[in-house]
């Protein structure tokens, strides 16, 4: 057998050498935890007297500090992390649904009072005067920060796991003395109108559907439905949309669909349909929206007050309670 003979350059080689010391060096090394010393047997049977001829104290237990084992078992489940397969990458996990109890007020405490309008130099110097303004920085920091830490698939994650309801909608209204207001969200009709939500709502028993997809749309129309069939005709109760788009390239594609959804929409829906660029942190917090893939329903009375809401889509005892609410809402006309 011929074996041929390789020469090794002599940079390489002395890298080789210096690899294979460390490497011998580093495991030839001692463990760091080194055995105890043995004693001689003199000291051994010092030791064992001295702790005989002391008296045993008893031995006190500390409530306070748990015993290992018990440690183990107190540990939650929830801190285990979850790999994709034979991988390191964490899987993505949703973080808890914060929801608001059912009968719970929501909204705002205080109605919206409008500000005068300003001209092009009053918006300006406004403008100017909230850049300066540390308080105005401070609250557009938070809002960077929160969104650094919420996930795009947030959403989508807890619509998995825990299903599209966050609650069964409440029986019963929310009392007029300890309801909120509306907050005050701006947009444009269909009908091509600059307005406001609470012009829109402002003297009738309404019917607020509030939408951010189109996914969303299924869940409000399963309460617009039964809701304009009770109330065909009446000129003390209505609906309202709110179609809300946050992402600023997602509205543009929404901008050039507004052609379609015009056409797919009754005209006498046009003047109270109600499309928002823009971000809504406020009306998600005032309002109780814990999820954008759901559809969210709210009973406004005549005086913007948020008396009764739902979520998701509508179970029958929902519809029923809806349409009986709404009747208590709306004054009996005597002839």
């Amino acid at each position: 057998m011929f074996v041929r003979k390789v020469s090794i350059p002599f940079a390489a080689r002395s890298v080789l050498q210096r690899t294979l010391h460390s490497n011998r060096v580093l495991y030839s090394q001692p463990d760091n935890s080194k055995p105890s010393e043995a004693k001689p047997a003199d000291s051994k049977l010092a030791e064992s007297k001295s702790a005989e001829s002391k008296p045993a104290q008893p031995t006190t237990v500390d409530s306070k500090t748990p015993s290992p084992e018990s440690k183990k078992t107190q540990e939650p489940d929830d801190e285990k992390i979850e790999y994709f397969g034979n991988t390191r990458f964490p899987k993505f996990r949703a973080k808890p649904r914060r929801t608001i109890t059912p009968g719970d007020a929501i909204g705002q405490a205080t109605p919206t009072v409008k500000p005068a309008p300003q001209t092009l130099k009053e918006q300006a110097q406004q403008k100017w005067r909230d850049i300066l303004s540390p308080e105005k920085n401070l609250e557009s920091r938070a809002r960077i920060i929160h969104d650094i830490g919420h996930s795009y698939f947030q959403d989508i994650v807890d619509l998995r796991d825990n299903g599209d309801k966050l609650f069964e909608a409440p029986k019963q209204l929310i009392r007029s003395s300890k309801a909120h207001y509306l907050p005050s969200v701006s947009g444009k009709t269909l009908a091509g109108q600059t307005t406001d939500v609470i012009d829109l709502c402002r003297g009738k028993t309404t019917l607020l559907a509030v939408n951010f997809n189109k996914f969303s749309e299924q869940h409000t129309n399963s309460f617009i439905d039964p809701f304009e069939a009770a109330f065909a005709g009446s000129e003390d109760a209505q609906v309202v949309r709110l179609n809300i788009e946050e992402n600023w390239a997602k509205a543009m594609v929404l901008q050039m669909c507004l052609p379609y959804l015009r056409r797919h929409t009754p005209k006498d829906h046009h003047a109270n349909y109600l499309i928002h660029y823009g971000d809504v942190e406020g009306l998600r917090k005032s309002m109780g929206i814990a999820n954008s893939l759901i559809g969210y329903v709210f009973l406004i009375d005549k005086e913007l007050r948020v008396r009764w809401y739902a979520n998701g889509l509508a179970v029958m005892s929902e519809a029923q309670s809806m349409v009986m609410l709404t009747q208590r809402l709306i004054p009996n006309k005597k002839k």
